[in-house]
């Protein structure tokens, strides 16, 4: 089975289109298939890294141009036949998979706008929204199979084999990459406020963090705080807290699946409804955007909801029912795998 990954990375696009894509490369490799990427050498690509995780890229010269022009580029460079095309882009829709087609049999797209038509045999948006069923009507054909919401979620790997046990009265702090708006700080602030009443906590932060030297500077006076800078095992944090401060988007479904309950701060407009329906559902809390959070509102909500075990249950009991543990990559990767061998066959 051979697969071919459309996707871009770019200092202003950032990584997320790339790194859902890699997720889904490696369970698929996993099941004998060879993957490989096509992208551009836009300024902040990840070529040599996407080449590191061992699979192949094809590049592609960096201005973009409208979509007949980008899919003729493209299949100038294809030197084989592929059985699917995963599509993660949002300047690429419809006319561009129309003539990938004679090179690619399926073609599958991972959306989350919901602004254009495609012509695709699987539609993947992982988002969890009250319409979300209906936002794609009239943009999809009609025989398209729709992955619809959280359950579809690309998770890393990691997620499907951490067991850690939860620890009382331990929190996890993580507001992204960058944390532009320095939550980080905030929450190191309400611990100190907090003083003998102050759980243990795990704070994980990014290596571009601009607060980094003074973050590590407060901490060293706390004595069980722990900083972690760019890890690589997340799930096992979230697997041990017994709750976790950070951001909407993406990590909303690692918390999901490692049951950990939440009280989240949204830094960014596209997180909002999502975020609001979450709480609305009983699986987070939101405590709105930054301007409204500090660090006495941080110690006050940390202190609060440590102390009630049984909402705290509640809210991991609701998180966990939304992206169950065999939820996820499997689920995708089983649709893509049905639909390859199934009963459609080798044109």
């Amino acid at each position: 089975m051979n697969v071919l990954f459309r996707a871009d990375a770019s200092i202003s696009m950032g990584a997320g289109h790339i790194m859902r894509c890699l997720t889904l490369a490696k369970s698929l490799k996993k099941q004998g298939a060879i993957c490989e990427f096509a992208c551009k050498t836009l300024e902040g690509n990840l070529l040599d890294f996407i080449e590191k995780q061992g699979f192949r890229v094809i590049s592609l010269p960096a201005q973009i141009q409208d979509e007949e022009q980008e899919a003729k580029n493209t299949l100038q460079h294809l030197d084989k036949k592929y059985d699917l095309l995963v599509l993660d882009h949002y300047q690429l829709a419809a006319a561009f998979c129309r003539h990938l087609k004679t090179q690619c049999q399926f073609v599958m797209v991972i959306d989350d706008l919901a602004n254009r038509q495609h012509d695709c045999h699987i539609l993947l948006d992982q988002n969890y929204l009250p319409d979300a069923k209906a936002r794609y009507r009239g943009l999809i054909p009609t025989s398209c199979k729709e992955l619809i919401g959280p359950s579809y979620a690309l998770l890393r790997d990691e997620f499907y084999q951490a067991t850690q046990k939860r620890l009382d009265n331990h929190i996890l702090v993580n507001f992204g990459g960058s944390d532009e708006q320095n939550l980080t700080e905030q929450v190191i602030n309400a611990l100190r406020l907090l003083k003998q009443n102050a759980p243990s906590a795990d704070i994980v932060i990014g290596a571009n963090n601009p607060w980094r030297a003074q973050i590590e500077n407060k901490i060293a006076t706390l004595p069980n705080v722990k900083l972690h800078i760019q890890c690589n095992y997340m799930a096992a944090l979230m697997c041990k807290a017994r709750l976790m401060l950070g951001t909407g988007g993406a990590s909303h479904w690692e918390r999901c699946i490692t049951a950990l309950p939440s009280l989240i701060v949204t830094v960014a407009e596209n997180q909002q409804a999502t975020t609001i329906y979450l709480d609305k559902l009983g699986a987070c809390v939101w405590l709105g955007q930054p301007a409204e959070v500090s660090p006495e509102r941080f110690a006050e909500q940390i202190g609060y909801y440590l102390s009630q075990p049984t909402r705290l249950n509640t809210m991991s009991q609701n998180a966990a029912n939304i992206v169950p543990k065999e939820a996820g990559t499997p689920l995708v990767v089983n649709e893509i795998i049905t639909m390859i061998r199934g009963k459609h066959g080798h044109h």
